[in-house]
């Protein structure tokens, strides 16, 4: 005997249909969200709020920090290579708990292999069947750096030798007057003036005179420590800035004369400056560059960044008018 089939109540079947259609779009919400989270170029890395337990992470992480799924997965956030040993990591959990939220515009993170990413980090909590799940961004932030990093050397040194500029000189200038008060030692600021270059131009081409202004500015470097300023003032114009000399002022001019005259000699010995011309061999060219050079001295006593600088330039022009290739000092009462 057949058996009829149940009667299905009145609009289950329309019940029936909104439910296979609301499985469906969740199916599909869910399946979206996980494409999302595989293809996205950002790090993602989802934590267990409570527990501070890695829940997931997304390829990208895998990728750009080295470590595989089983290094991450299960573990707590400080116990996982980028994060370990890093009582910030504790920190930043405890307030990921307290907040819910934090953000870090610039957090070095090591890859596996002891690489060092800088990221951007900002993390937020939201609610996962009756789980709070602490979503982490790990952005990697290294070609933004690398910009501003161009920028800043851009806005801060001469894009022919490499010097700092003048802005760059103004800042370590300001930092040596503050260093001479703590301290009651002296510095100098020596203003150096090549003679006649507009001769090396005007004999061989602007390109033959770059040259020579970079092999300037390197024998320049070579005469200081690396702790001094060397900056390029414009044309052919340098300046030179020492601190923490002798803190009794005639003892501070002995060892200015020092190094003025060591920079003088090191400028006054012949260039050979090898150029290549379009269509034609490499060649050799050879110029005899003298400096005129200006110094001043100067201490604790409250004296200006541009009183300074005229000193030195006023100096140097005495240099100029004595005969050229020459030190004078910018008689200095302290």
């Amino acid at each position: 005997m057949n058996e009829r089939p149940t009667p299905r109540p009145e609009g289950a079947s329309v019940l029936d249909a909104q439910n296979d259609r609301a499985l469906a779009a969740l199916r599909a919400s869910e399946s979206r969200y996980r494409r999302l989270f595989e293809t996205a170029r950002d790090g993602i890395l989802l934590l267990n709020s409570d527990t501070g337990q890695i829940e997931d992470v997304n390829p990208y992480l895998v990728e750009l920090l080295g470590y595989s799924y089983a290094e991450f997965l299960g573990k707590k956030l400080w116990e996982v290579g980028p994060f370990a040993d890093r009582a910030e990591s504790r920190e930043m959990f405890a307030q990921l708990q307290a907040k819910g939220y934090v953000r870090y515009e610039d957090l070095p993170l090591k890859t596996k292999a002891e690489a060092e990413v800088p990221v951007e980090f900002v993390s937020n909590t939201y609610d996962c069947d009756g789980i709070k799940i602490v979503q982490c961004n790990i952005r990697n932030i290294t070609e933004r750096k690398q910009l501003e990093d161009q920028v800043r050397q851009l806005a801060f040194h001469d894009s022919l030798t490499n010097l700092p500029n003048r802005r760059l000189l103004g800042d370590r200038l300001g930092q040596t007057l503050a260093a001479c008060k703590r301290s009651r030692c002296h510095a100098l600021l020596m203003f150096l003036d090549l003679d006649d270059f507009k001769l090396v131009n005007d004999a061989h081409g602007h390109a033959v005179g770059d040259l020579l202004l970079i092999e300037t500015a390197a024998r320049l470097k070579g005469c200081v420590r690396e702790m001094d300023t060397v900056a390029r003032f414009g044309g052919d114009e340098f300046v030179v800035l020492i601190g923490d000399l002798d803190a009794d002022q005639a003892r501070a001019g002995a060892q200015a004369e020092g190094v003025a005259e060591k920079i003088r000699t090191a400028l006054a010995m012949p260039y050979a400056v090898k150029i290549q011309q379009e269509g034609a061999a490499e060649t050799t060219v050879e110029h005899q560059c003298t400096a005129s050079i200006g110094v001043a001295l100067f201490g604790r006593h409250e004296v200006g960044q541009d009183k300074i600088l005229k000193r030195a330039d006023a100096a140097m022009y005495q240099a100029k008018a004595a005969g050229r290739n020459l030190i004078r000092f910018f008689e200095l009462t302290d």
